[in-house]
């Protein structure tokens, strides 16, 4: 007898269960991230913001355009080799493991020099393209030592996760913001904007010591540079992770360009405002998909090939992340006045109508993530550069259009525009591609939450306070207690509450 799919490959109660165990790490992550964007924003204003967020691109464009795409490629090599020597054996009694991760390790250390050594050659165009002038070729020089670190602690990061050192990797990204925050902010305080460059680098490097210390007590670290024997051993991970170097590059360049034209259309306070609306948009609502690389990917690629299986899973993923994004955006929404005051400054309050014009963009992507993981699930490495890129365009020019008429509002508008048409997108081309299609009562339960979605941004327009929070705190109720009526049906949340609540 076959068991039912929609109960042995994905139930509502298990996805749930691995978003509130590594979304409690990222709710530690991002309270620590909202101390230190706080001190940030007394410290340097909106204009050291924007300068903060400008490296921080221009880094991770270098960074995927030289990484070589190894930390993601490794990752599901490493976990294959891990799981043939048993759930209890000792990782360095696995001589195809160790030899493996050798191999990661050395062409990680070609790709960290590969890095530096590209922003030193071509720091006078990375000047001019993220901040539209080659005097501030000194400043992107001393990034090099951060593309570095980022590409080491990248692969790193990749051994951890391919080992699924899970709550190792949980306890670094704690400690980590916790380092970051006592690092950063004694530098902002004492050199200011001077401080930015010193102050990425040296946090970063504490970051990838942490992940190095975890991952060599695993499997010792050792590197081969010399052998060109050894390294072309390498050849088949370098060859799949080239199409991420393209999407990663793509990406990061459309994200970079859309910065660059903010800064030369307007000023570095609106790339400052323009980060401070990004991260209140995206940065603080991610913690929902954390869950999604650790649990949610290994189980769609292990149903590969098998449609039955992939549309229960994606959309019961569908399920959990719209039942938990629509009413946390509309509550946020509300509150965000209030919010914006306590993360940053007064400066900021113009930032507050682009993240209502952008709110419809987080909920875009959680209907749409689960989707695009389907290309990953399959090893479709181009498929997956186009469709990404194709998104990845669309942004650059809604961003840019919608910022040029609207202002930062417009750039708010194209965020939601452009993951609109993306949802579309994956949507019609992974149907055609992996036979995807939608549960009735999935995508029922979509609309209903988007309808009150929709109604509880339109009172954040209303100036009146009766107004604004009667109508758009009938919403939160409306959407919290439909979310809450299906999460108390599939996993009995009251009943669970009690028993940890009242438990001996």
């Amino acid at each position: 007898m076959t068991q039912n799919p929609r109960n042995t490959e994905a139930s509502i109660a298990r996805v749930l269960k691995y978003t509130g165990l590594f979304g409690g790490i990222q709710g530690l992550y991002v309270l620590i991230g909202i101390v230190r964007n706080k001190l940030t924003s007394i410290l340097l204003s909106t204009g050291g913001i924007g300068l903060i967020d400008m490296y921080n691109r221009t880094a991770e464009l270098i960074g995927n355009s030289t990484n070589m795409g190894i930390s993601f490629s490794a990752v599901q090599h490493i976990a294959e080799l891990n799981d043939r020597g048993g759930e209890n054996s000792d990782p360095r009694s696995n001589a195809p493991l160790v030899h493996y991760i050798r191999l990661v390790r050395s062409w990680i250390a070609i790709a960290a020099l590969l890095g530096c050594l590209v922003t030193l050659l071509l720091s006078p165009f990375w000047a001019w393209l993220s901040l539209g002038s080659v005097r501030n070729t000194t400043m992107v020089i001393a990034l090099s030592p951060l593309i570095m670190l980022l590409t080491l602690a990248g692969g790193e990061l990749a051994i951890l996760r391919g080992l699924r050192q899970l709550k190792t990797i949980a306890l670094i990204t704690a400690l980590g913001g916790i380092s970051t925050l006592c690092i950063t902010i004694p530098i902002y305080w004492w050199m200011g904007t001077p401080g930015i460059v010193p102050a990425l680098v040296i946090s970063t490097g504490v970051l990838f010591l942490m992940q190095l210390y975890a991952a060599h007590r695993i499997v010792p670290y050792r590197i081969t540079l010399t052998s060109w024997k050894f390294l072309r051993r390498g050849s088949k991970m370098i060859q799949l992770g080239f199409s991420y170097i393209l999407t990663g590059i793509v990406c990061s360049g459309c994200e970079l360009l859309v910065r660059a034209y903010i800064l030369n259309a307007g000023s570095m306070g609106d790339v400052g405002l323009y980060a401070a609306g990004f991260t209140l948009t995206v940065t603080y609502t991610r913690l929902i998909f954390t869950s999604m690389d650790s649990d949610y990917y290994p189980r769609l690629s292990a149903a590969a090939g098998q449609v039955e299986r992939l549309n229960v899973a994606v959309n019961r993923q569908i399920d959990v992340l719209a039942l938990l994004m629509a009413p946390l955006l509309i509550i946020f929404c509300l509150a965000l006045p209030l919010i914006v005051r306590i993360l940053y400054t007064d400066e900021f309050v113009e930032a507050i109508p682009m993240v209502y014009a952008a709110a419809s963009y987080m909920y875009f992507k959680a209907v749409g993530a689960p989707i695009a993981y389907l290309s990953l699930a399959h090893s479709r490495s181009r498929l997956y550069l186009m469709v990404e890129s194709s998104y990845s365009i669309i942004f650059l020019l809604t961003a840019t259009v919608g910022f040029s008429i609207y202002g930062i509002v417009g750039a708010g508008l194209g965020l939601s525009i452009s993951n609109a048409a993306y949802f579309f997108i994956i949507w019609f081309v992974y149907g055609r591609e992996f036979g995807f299609r939608f549960d009735r009562s999935t995508f029922v339960r979509c609309l209903w939450q988007f309808g009150f979605l929709v109604i509880g941004l339109s009172a954040c327009a209303f100036s009146d306070p009766l107004l604004h929070f009667g109508i758009g705190g009938l919403a939160f109720l409306l959407s919290f207690a439909f979310s809450m009526h299906l999460f108390r049906k599939e996993v009995a949340v009251p009943e669970r509450f009690k028993r940890w609540l009242f438990k001996k």
